[in-house]
């Protein structure tokens, strides 16, 4: 093999990002072509603003003046920190040449420097009913005694696939359930009133979402933790479209759901929907997500394809994705190796 020179990308040095995120581009349309890709100038701002309370770091690998490589990481800082989750992949030409294997080597060391002990390293493989997956990385893990953590199906809905009739009928039996309940949607910024309500229902996430064998603690997010969220997307020029369920009689926000939309691109992700444990059973999280929806096609309707991703195990959550029209793409696999603090 080549020797390589592995270093980290600086955000701000538009040449280095414009050659990663080439080789980038063309690892997700040799390995993935029906997913979303992620344009340079979204890729080159996200690095350099990360989320609230986290650290991403990428580094890249050249041999002989060429990118053959690189590896994405990701680290939260106000709590979990002894998580580290990261991607690995190689430029198609160059495989089968022990790059891979560099890059593992490279990241164990790095997560044993960080004193990342709860290492997590994904890679996507095919699913029922979705596109085909060579599987190579998820091979390549297991040869290396990592073990599947974690299973997340990956599914697109198509937001014009959405009939009327369908909606109305998804819609009615959501409301004829929630009587005691407000939906409120808005696009950017939330309103003031509510943050510390978000704060409340968001810190309850890792605590309610399966997480399979990933060990991640309960995190307490505050009023300022919601802000600086917003001051990213606006960084990052993305426009997130939110919906919270409010209990009538006390005021508490009881679900919240929301989607990511970035500027001039016509895929969406959508994050987190969640829904308060006390206010279960009364179709919330199906209301909130047919809310956002809706906002979504009025506000931004230049979006197209909406990307979520749940737990194989999250049966109430895929359920609702499924009536509303989502369809399977691929899965991805959180592999995880316990390293030595």
């Amino acid at each position: 093999m080549t020797d390589l020179d592995i270093r980290r990308l600086d955000p701000r040095d538009e040449a280095a990002v414009k050659r990663v995120h080439a080789v980038m581009d063309l690892v997700d349309r040799h390995d993935t072509p029906e997913n979303a890709s992620v344009s340079e100038q979204r890729f080159a701002r996200g690095l350099e603003h990360p989320p609230p309370g986290s650290e991403s770091r990428f580094y890249y690998a050249e041999a002989g003046g060429e990118v053959v490589g690189y590896i994405s990481a990701y680290m939260p800082t106000a709590d979990n920190r002894q998580y580290l989750e990261a991607e690995l992949a190689v430029h198609p030409d160059r495989r089968e040449r022990g790059i891979g294997s560099a890059l593992l080597d490279y990241l164990l060391a790095f997560a044993n420097a960080e004193e990342r002990t709860e290492l997590i390293v994904t890679a996507r493989i095919a699913w029922e009913g979705g596109a085909e997956r060579s599987g190579t990385g998820a091979r390549f893990l297991e040869r290396r005694g990592l073990a599947a953590a974690l299973t997340e199906v990956d599914r697109r809905l198509t937001v014009a696939d959405l009939d009327a009739e369908t909606e109305q009928r998804l819609w009615d039996e959501a409301a004829a359930a929630s009587g005691d309940y407000d939906l409120v949607s808005w696009t950017g910024r939330a309103p003031e009133e509510y943050l510390e309500g978000l704060a409340r229902i968001d810190s309850r996430i890792f605590e309610e979402i399966p997480l399979g064998d990933v060990v991640l603690q309960p995190r307490t997010l505050d009023v300022e933790r919601i802000r600086a969220r917003d001051d990213r997307s606006e960084l990052i020029r993305a426009t997130p479209v939110r919906t919270i369920a409010v209990h009538r009689e006390t005021g508490h926000i009881a679900a919240h759901t929301a989607i990511y939309t970035f500027a001039g691109e016509t895929d969406a992700d959508q994050a987190i929907t969640i829904v308060d444990p006390d206010h279960r059973g009364r179709r919330l999280g199906l209301g909130a997500k047919l809310a956002n929806l809706r906002l979504l096609r009025q506000a931004l309707p230049h979006v197209e394809l909406v990307w979520a991703g749940n737990a194989d195990s999250n049966a109430q959550m895929v359920s609702i994705n499924d009536r509303l029209g989502y369809q399977v793409v691929d899965a991805l696999i959180c592999y995880k190796r316990k390293q030595e603090a």
